[in-house]
């Protein structure tokens, strides 16, 4: 019968090496000096330079990196093997082990974990796109075809067109089941801004909002302490809720969709902050 021992040696955290080599080196030092070995000194020398490059390797290893236990051996060097005034006996080498096993505990602690990566908006972008897939998935080429163009003809400032589109978009919606009740106000909202600069006004108080029942399907969600101007943050989610729906739903408007993703980044960018707190 064979027994596996894999699992208890697992569990033996790594840094104790560096502890087990660089005091067993002064240890060995200290029993060779006591029976008169002249050379005793070398075994703790050896033990802290070992002990240094064990840390270092370990460091060098972890997802984040330490640069003062990378430098360890350097440091090992400089105070052991090159001549000074410092004496290289047990003192030091008891001080210099007890440094690098600080070190080493420090290393496992704090340096384990790996790197936060701040999320790029076109990574937030396609997040949003995969978490409104339920809204996707009943959205025909055709009514997704007049979404997108809602978005573009708005985009290139045409707002009579705009309003023509969204109108168009707004009526095949009428067909879809369930009703996707958030994309046909995000429509509303659109035609409404558009039906404003068609007569050079500035919509201020909008008929046409989201409500909170729309959340789940929105790219921008704030705390209500955040929201700074409610009727320019509904138009930004209107705006990147349309590119979605439109490049996932209409083949011919892909790729114009995908020329102006810049259009649709920007304005989650002029978020980032808030929605990465």
């Amino acid at each position: 019968m064979t027994t596996d021992t894999t699992p208890s040696a697992s569990r033996t955290p790594p840094w104790i090496a560096v502890p087990a080599v660089s005091f067993g080196g002064i240890g060995i030092t200290l029993l060779l000096a006591s029976v008169g070995f002249p050379y005793a000194v070398w075994a703790g020398i050896a033990g802290c330079v070992v002990g240094s490059c064990i840390l270092c390797y370990q460091a060098y290893l972890k997802p984040r990196h330490d640069l003062v236990s990378l430098f360890t051996p350097l440091f090992a060097i400089l105070i052991f093997l090159v001549p000074s005034e410092l004496s290289p006996g047990v003192i030091t080498q008891t001080f210099f082990a007890a440094t690098i096993t600080f070190l080493a505990v420090r290393v496992e602690k704090l340096f384990n974990a790996p790197k936060q990566e701040k999320k790029t908006m076109k990574q937030m972008l396609n997040e949003y796109i995969g978490r409104i897939e339920p809204l996707l998935t009943t959205i025909d080429e055709e009514t997704g075809h007049q979404v997108a163009q809602s978005l573009l003809t708005y985009k290139f400032g045409l707002y009579g067109n705009a309003v023509e589109k969204s109108t168009a978009a707004l009526a095949r919606l009428n067909a879809v089941t369930p009703h996707p009740d958030t994309l046909e106000r995000a429509l509303l909202i659109l035609r409404e801004r558009a039906g404003g600069f068609v007569d050079s006004r500035v919509t201020e108080n909008p008929e046409h909002t989201f409500t909170e029942a729309d959340s789940d399907y929105l790219a921008i969600r704030l705390r209500p302490d955040q929201i700074e101007d409610p009727v320019t943050l509904d138009l930004d989610n209107a705006l990147v809720l349309l590119y979605a729906v439109g490049i996932e739903t209409s083949s011919d408007d892909e790729q114009a969709l995908e020329e102006h993703q810049r259009f649709v980044t920007q304005i989650l960018e002029g978020y980032k902050e808030k929605l990465t707190r």
